[in-house]
């Protein structure tokens, strides 16, 4: 089980969702600053937010990490599987692969993972993360460049730590580092329960025939979310 629900838990202020004073504290660039804390101001702490997690969309991978659901780790020697609550999964090879090419890649909610294993702590750098999808409910957000980079290890027969690194360029002055904790469930009959989420929809099917809808194509290539969505669920923040 994930421990609380602020992405940093040691920064973050009381958890969100008793406290609309709450909000994280990103090394964000100033106009990034500007946009989160109008948001908060605006938004969040007039009760007007709308979590795209309540609505079906994915969680994104960096928010997959940090929500207080159950989770699986599967381990095997070619990949690992990182199963949660939602269903949600994330893929992690590490059976040597390099990272796709350029033109092979485009942002999505889970982003594309490659691992290695340094002693008893698995490293994992993912990219091609879509921009624009809240990592908690205050709207948090990063950009497409976003570059993560963790390390998971057990420190007890209970415990997983998993230190994230996250840059981004565009966003963040220097990278912001980040520690998630996870805590063994001790249940008799543990369950994994499993609700219906939304498509990505970067492969909507049109006139019979999959397609692929890369950023460039959106509206809005700073959010995967429609209009109506997007107003009440992240900062608008200005584009470079």
């Amino acid at each position: 089980m994930g421990t609380g629900t602020l992405f940093d838990q040691s920064s973050g202020e009381t958890n969100p969702n008793t406290n609309l004073m709450a909000r994280d504290f990103p090394p964000y660039r100033p106009d990034w600053e500007m946009a989160y804390q109008e948001f908060l101001d605006n938004v969040v702490r007039q009760g007007k937010y709308t979590d795209p997690l309540s609505l079906g969309y994915s969680s994104g991978m960096l928010r997959h990490m940090s929500l207080p659901y159950g989770f699986q780790f599967i381990v095997r020697p070619e990949m690992v599987w990182i199963v949660q609550e939602g269903p949600y999964v994330r893929y992690i090879y590490t059976d040597g692969r390099p990272f796709p090419p350029d033109d092979e890649l485009w942002p999505t909610f889970a982003g594309y993972s490659i691992g290695h294993w340094e002693g008893d702590t698995l490293v994992v750098e993912t990219t091609s993360i879509r921009g624009g999808i809240p990592v908690d409910r205050t709207g948090l957000v990063f950009s497409d460049l976003v570059h993560v980079t963790e390390r998971i290890r057990m420190v007890d027969t209970n415990t997983l730590v998993n230190e994230m690194t996250i840059e981004d360029r565009i966003a963040l002055t220097e990278p912001w580092t980040v520690t998630r904790l996870y805590h063994k469930r001790r249940e008799e009959f543990p369950r994994m329960e499993s609700v219906s989420i939304l498509e990505n929809q970067r492969n909507p099917v049109i006139a019979g025939v999959t397609t692929i809808v890369l950023a460039d194509d959106l509206e809005d290539s700073s959010s995967p979310f429609p209009p109506e969505v997007r107003a009440l669920a992240i900062p608008s923040i200005p584009q470079p």
